[in-house]
Order: structure tokens, then sequence, then C-alpha cells
């Protein structure tokens, strides 16, 4: 019911937008996002042998993700934009040998190592304002992100995101993402995934706009 409710004063917000935005075309923005996360612990299994078994872990893992992001108004309300991925997942490695017929062949070897993705993203958005200030933007989005050392290793996607977008200032835009609906397809599994949902994966942006307004 709430869910329902929600997608309601969505849609009145938009056609609203429809009757009060300013028109935007010529306009360009620039955004991004810069993420960075550490953890002491990774994760941890166990592999085992016809002689023994192997503890295999992680630890000291260090995520860093860079997604700039560029776009421009093709109409008072469209803008298109596109937005590179880098990311670098790295860490310690641990491989913890016991054997089970001969304990002298026991042994822990550590190695450092990290794993690159690239990808590249494309997306478009519709702005319908309330006032000057405030207002809504669904955006629609394709995007894949690969191994840059595997490359058949990765991930397609298609979705779309609703989002409110506040303008504190002519040029900043403060942009506040929920949920959403998206479809995944893993490249080498050729596993999909499907997800709709409006009360998760809340996400915060910054966009500078300049040009013609």
């Amino acid at each position: 019911m709430k869910q329902t409710l929600l997608a309601f004063f969505l849609f009145v917000f938009a056609c609203i937008g429809s009757a009060f935005a300013q028109g935007h075309k010529g306009q360009y923005y620039l955004g991004g996002s810069l993420t960075y996360d550490y953890s002491s612990y990774g994760s941890s299994s166990v592999i085992n042998y016809t002689d023994g078994y192997t503890n295999y872990s992680t630890s000291k893992i260090n995520s860093l993700s860079i997604r700039p992001e560029f776009g421009f108004f093709i109409s008072d309300k469209w803008s298109i934009g596109i937005q590179p991925v880098f990311s670098r997942t790295g860490g310690t490695e641990t491989s913890d040998f016991h054997s089970s017929a001969d304990p002298t062949k026991n042994y822990v070897a550590s190695d450092k190592y990290h794993t690159d993705i690239l990808g590249i993203g494309i997306h478009a958005r519709y702005y319908a304002m309330i006032s000057d200030k405030f207002g809504f933007f669904p955006e629609f989005g394709i995007s894949t992100l690969n191994n840059s050392k595997y490359f058949n290793y990765g991930t397609f996607s298609l979705g779309a995101t609703p989002n409110f977008v506040f303008f504190p200032t002519q040029k900043l835009g403060v942009n506040l993402g929920f949920g959403g609906v998206s479809y995944n397809l893993d490249y080498h599994t050729k596993e999909n995934t499907f997800h709709l949902g409006l009360n998760d994966a809340i996400s915060f942006g910054l966009n500078y706009f300049w040009g013609r307004k």
C-alpha cells in the first residue's frame, strides 16, 4: 500500500512539473562519485584434497571506485549522459595447507592481489521540475562492467531509478535516488537476475550545471 501511494505521488509530481518546469535545453552537467572502503576481514573457505585440506582466506580488503559523469540536455526536459567506471579491489590472500599424511608438508603462503574493473554506462533522464529548486527525474540506464584481465567476466545491466533533485544554487544539483528496477546478466555464467523495489538502494549524488538556461 505504501509503495502504491509513493508511486501515485511521484506521478502527480511529474504532472505538476510539466506545467511549472523551466527549460534546460543547452545546459551541460558534470558529476560523479568516488568511494573507498576498507575491511580488515574479507572471506574464508576450506578446500579439501585427497591428501589434506587448505584454509583459504582474504584480509585487509581495499576497494576504490571512481565514476565520473558528464551529460547534456537535448531538450528542455530530456538529458543524456555517459559515465565511465574504474574500480579496484585488492588485499591479502592466505593459503594454509594441512596434510593428512605427512605434517612436514604443511605450509602457509601469503600474497597480495588486486582485481580491476572497467566499465561504461549511458543514461537518459527526464526532469519534471515542481519549482525552480525542487523536482523529480527518472533515470534510465544501460551499462557494462568487465574484469580488465579476463574481459569475458562481467555484468550487463539495464534499469531505471527514480530520483529527487534539489538545487541549493542555480548551478548545483543534489540528487537522491531510491530503489528502482534492474535486469542484470552475467557474461560468463549467463545467469540473469531481475530486481524491483522502492525502499532500497538509497544513493546521493552531486551535479554541476552550466550553459544556457
